[in-house]
């Protein structure tokens, strides 16, 4: 049997039928119908059923930004700028962020980060900030801005917070290297960790960097990350 049930996000409240149902043999409530807050519900009563009906996609990107905003991602990387630039809008941190979502729930080239996949989604309406001026130079502006020395204190303090806040065992660490190849121009000289090496992905031909990855044994959450040149073995990385 299907109820209409109430859910806070970002102080607003949302309404949506739900049905329980067994999945995997728990019950798992599942939604059926979102139907926005009250004000939309009955505006929607009041007009009857709308000519024309937009879908997006919702529920990803709202838990991404109800995390987001409860381990304080974007407070914690602006403290660390010592400037505090803004950009259509956005601060560093709020940039990053809405990077970092798109990354986890599709990733895409920055330059398609709008028209293939932000626009189809909730997230200018959960924000209530237009998106359509995010290009690719705005995120390069963005990361620009944010010095690399500040990277580890960043990640440091987001860590030491979650750790604070839930209970995570580090009684085992898991730690594991891999590789990414880019299409940075071989007579870009200016990128220096982008380097052509043994790539597992079969792209010898193109330059890559190292990513250094260090997580919890259960749910696997990231602790420590370090990237580096792409042209450095394993082993060597290991040793530092």
């Amino acid at each position: 049997m299907a109820t209409i049930q109430k859910r806070k996000s970002r102080g607003h409240t949302y309404w949506s039928i739900v049905e329980s149902r067994r999945i995997n043999g728990k019950p798992r409530p599942v939604i059926l119908e979102y139907l926005g807050t009250a004000e939309a519900l009955l505006k929607r009563l009041i007009e009857g059923v709308p000519k024309k009906v937009r879908s997006y996609t919702h529920g990803d990107v709202a838990v991404m930004l109800d995390i987001a905003e409860e381990f304080k991602i974007v407070e914690t990387i602006n403290k660390h700028l010592k400037s505090k630039p803004f950009r259509d809008g956005f601060t560093v941190g709020g940039s990053l962020l809405l990077a970092a979502i798109g990354r986890i729930c599709q990733p895409t080239s920055k330059r398609n980060w709008y028209d293939g996949w932000a626009r189809h989604t909730s997230l200018s309406y959960l924000i209530r900030m237009s998106l359509n001026r995010l290009d690719s130079q705005h995120f390069w502006d963005q990361m620009e801005a944010l010095p690399t020395s500040t990277i580890p204190l960043i990640e440091e303090e987001i860590v030491a917070n979650l750790l604070e806040k839930e209970e995570i065992a580090l009684d085992t660490l898991l730690c594991d290297t891999t590789n990414f190849f880019t299409y940075i121009d071989s007579a870009n000289h200016r990128c220096t960790i982008a380097q052509r090496g043994k790539n597992k992905q079969k792209r010898t031909d193109l330059r890559q960097f190292g990513l250094l990855l260090l997580v919890s044994r259960k749910d696997q959450i990231p602790i420590l990350h370090k990237v580096y040149q792409g042209n450095l073995a394993d082993q060597t990385v290991f040793k530092e």
